[in-house]
């Protein structure tokens, strides 16, 4: 558990101290190019070339954790300053490690996330923008193959409210929509409604309203709705099933 939050606490360091490392750009780019381990006689195993890093990594721990409680048992102004010292040569090495990591990346881009994630303001918003350009183009495509299935019944409220969304939705992408009435009723955005074949039943349908994408040659049926949900959401969801597809 101790070597668990060493780890983590070397690590954790290396990230924190790398902003305040740029900040301190003034003293050079080159100090670190000569960074030995600390003397060997204050860590005498890290000396020995057949250790692995893993092997050199718990030695420094070790020495580490050894300084640090013979200074908390005997708070000495040496003890706490062999202490420092080394905690110091940690923060330093950690600071390398960070310049280092972020040297790898900008001269590796295929390691740099911003490229497929931006995280500046105008970045991001051309991210989503092209995005959305993206998935137009795809339901718009799938609308040559796909068609949609809207069952619903008069006396429904939420088919009511879903039937504009539906309707909007095929005018923005050019689906074509068949409109399934359970109860032989219309509905003011789709006045040309066709009658249920028993195809709800058939279906095991239960709740109302329902919108499906179906497509013609395959009769394959993906469900999209069962209940009222936005425009957003149809396209998620089909975007969902194009790539599970």
């Amino acid at each position: 558990m101790v070597q668990k939050g060493f780890l983590f606490l070397f690590l954790w360091t290396s990230l924190s101290y790398a902003e305040d490392f740029f900040r301190k750009h003034t003293q050079g780019w080159h100090w670190y190019e000569v960074l030995p381990f600390p003397e060997e006689e204050e860590i005498q195993d890290l000396s020995i070339p057949a250790k692995t890093p893993s092997e050199i990594i718990q030695s420094y721990r070790e020495q580490l954790e050894k300084k640090l409680h013979t200074a908390w048992v005997n708070p000495t102004p040496q003890n706490l300053q062999a202490y420092q010292e080394m905690q110091k040569d940690m923060i330093d090495r950690s600071q390398l490690f960070s310049l280092n990591w972020m040297r790898t990346v900008f001269t590796n881009p295929q390691l740099d996330h911003t490229l497929l994630s931006p995280v500046n303001h105008q970045g991001r918003h051309l991210q989503i923008d092209q995005e959305k350009q993206q998935i137009q183009k795809t339901i718009q495509a799938l609308s040559q193959t796909h068609g949609l299935f809207f069952f619903f019944a008069s006396d429904c409220p939420y088919c009511h409210q879903f039937a504009p969304i539906v309707k909007r939705f095929s005018e923005l992408y050019g689906w074509d929509v068949i409109a399934i009435s359970l109860d032989g009723g219309t509905l003011p955005d789709f006045p040309k409604a066709e009658k249920d074949n028993s195809l709800f039943q058939t279906w095991g349908l239960k709740s109302l309203p329902c919108l499906f994408a179906v497509q013609p040659e395959t009769r394959q049926a993906f469900p999209l709705a069962t209940g009222l949900i936005s425009l957003d959401e149809i396209q998620t969801r089909i975007m969902t099933l194009v790539g599970t597809a």
